[in-house]
């Protein structure tokens, strides 16, 4: 048996019960650690009630709200699987997640109320649980529930081995995959974002925007925060004037930030920012994609340097990660993301498995026990090799020890943030009446660092608008998966073996 998993709320309820644990930026709602254990009680007593127990699975569709973590901590309390969908999704594409992963209940709030319903009918899903106004009939009411369901106490029997969350993240075969964490990987990834991102300081509070349906939103900062006894404010989407006010007016103040380099981009293109009094930021990171230069410069100027990480959902998510010291902020100019967790262990190999040396580019392995332990459902030996999980993306290390990324080996790319396998993309763009051939490749975005370019051979005699490709896979594909750029051509580029080149299209397409 492995060592013993204990409840986090539990534990901070106890020893600092009146201390803030959640926050709400939309309505002011500030939630004690003392009152975060009696809604958890709670709700896990509803869900106990809908036959939740060890092992089942919890889907949630929600906008950013306190009650998100609420079902993340009950499922954790309960020993289920807590599976957050990702609302930019299609109830098409929600509901093929919701067939994979066969959670025996679906939480929603009323925004999401349609889609919830929908993706329940085509997945069969007999329970519904929601907040906010005009909770349908049949539906059963989040608040109207935890006021009558009986309290239910942590369990003893729960291990670190045992799984807390499957993390959805598209798949190269067009297929997506549920990363699994744990409790032992939650704790390990509290443990090596501390040493980094100082959130086991006293008087952390982050404010988290990032869509909660993400290991970005989850697990970068806001879970190990709350491992530590600190507070999370959570704000619905992320609006750059309201963040701006809220990074520099909020009580108690916003110490921890974390974002894409867009979402910085957009904060310091508002008016108020060269004069906002963040003199109280402690830690701000920056992850999802490189950040440039002129951005480090734009912030480090405020006094704020950004910290830029490397990492992904299986990862932890963090894998490398800068400290925040001045003394390594050329270091992030030059577009490191800096070194690795301290206990993350990192390979670098060629081809046929052999590490590279210093300052050449390999493929990324990693093994530790903030790691996934594997896929929901998926054999591990295809995504490992011993203890060591191949991320198929590349990276050079510098005599110092700091990494670089250098691209994927994969054929992934992300557009704002947002991970984007081009197989899902042609599997369904290639069923199109005027399509004969067809890839996708990510090129370069002002905006959303990357977007999907469609190179497309047309059936003879047809032709094709990028307008008529969104038409057809509108319901299908969520919008930031679809090609922002269309190529018609007479034929693809292959190689000596058949295989489209996909470096020569990027190369071809990667300018104006």
């Amino acid at each position: 048996m492995g060592s013993v998993a204990h409840d986090w709320v539990a534990h901070h309820a106890a020893h600092r019960p009146e201390a803030m644990a959640l926050g709400c930026a939309e309505d002011g709602r500030v939630i004690t650690w003392h009152e975060l254990d009696h809604r958890v009680g709670h709700l896990s007593g509803v869900l106990r009630e809908l036959g939740v127990g060890k092992g089942s699975r919890i889907a949630l569709v929600s906008e950013n709200d306190p009650r998100v973590f609420e079902v993340q901590f009950a499922a954790m309390r309960l020993g289920a699987l807590f599976v957050p969908l990702n609302w930019r999704l299609t109830v098409h594409e929600m509901a093929e997640i919701c067939l994979d992963a066969e959670p025996s209940v679906i939480v929603h709030d009323g925004t999401w109320a349609q889609a919830a319903a929908e993706v329940a009918e085509k997945s069969g899903i007999g329970r519904r649980l929601a907040w906010g106004a005009n909770v349908p009939a049949g539906v059963i009411d989040y608040e109207a529930a935890l006021t009558s369901a009986e309290y239910a106490a942590p369990r003893s029997d729960l291990t670190l081995d045992d799984p807390t969350h499957i993390l959805y993240t598209s798949g190269t075969t067009g297929k997506p995959k549920g990363a699994l964490s744990t409790h032992g990987t939650l704790l390990w990834q509290a443990l090596n974002i501390a040493h980094t991102t100082g959130v086991s300081e006293r008087g952390c509070h982050q404010l988290n925007p990032m869509p909660l349906f993400h290991a970005g939103g989850l697990n970068v900062m806001a879970n190990p925060v709350f491992y530590f006894g600190g507070a999370v404010t959570t704000m619905t989407r992320f609006v750059p004037d309201l963040v701006l006010s809220y990074l520099s007016g909020a009580t108690p103040p916003i110490t921890h930030f974390a974002a894409i380099p867009l979402m910085y981009q957009q904060i310091a293109a508002q008016p108020g920012f060269p004069e906002a009094d963040l003199s109280h930021a402690r830690h701000f990171v920056v992850a999802g994609a490189i950040a440039t230069p002129d951005l480090l410069h734009l912030w480090a100027d405020r006094g704020i340097p950004l910290q830029p990480q490397y990492g992904g959902t299986e990862m932890g998510p963090m894998a490398t990660a800068l400290d925040g010291q001045a003394a390594t902020l050329d270091k992030a100019k030059q577009g490191s993301t800096g070194r690795r967790a301290f206990h993350t262990d990192i390979r670098l190999v060629d081809a046929e498995g052999n590490d590279v040396a210093d300052g050449e580019t390999g493929e990324i392995w990693l093994r530790g026990p903030s790691v996934t332990v594997g896929y929901w459902r998926k054999d591990r030996s295809s995504f490992f090799t011993g203890d060591w999980f191949r991320t198929g993306d590349a990276a050079r290390r510098d005599s110092d020890g700091f990494y670089y990324l250098a691209g994927r080996t994969k054929e992934m790319y992300k557009s704002g943030g947002e991970n984007v396998y081009p197989a899902e993309v042609e599997n369904v763009l290639s069923l199109h009446p005027a399509v004969a051939d067809i890839t996708v490749v990510g090129i370069p975005d002002a905006q959303w660092t990357e977007v999907g370019a469609a190179v497309v051979v047309p059936v003879e005699g047809r032709t094709l608008t990028l307008e008529e490709l969104h038409e057809f896979a509108g319901d299908r594909l969520a919008r930031f998966k679809l090609p922002k750029k269309l190529v018609l051509v007479d034929e693809l580029p292959r190689n000596v073996t058949g295989k489209v080149s996909r470096a020569v299209l990027r190369e071809r397409y990667s300018h104006p």
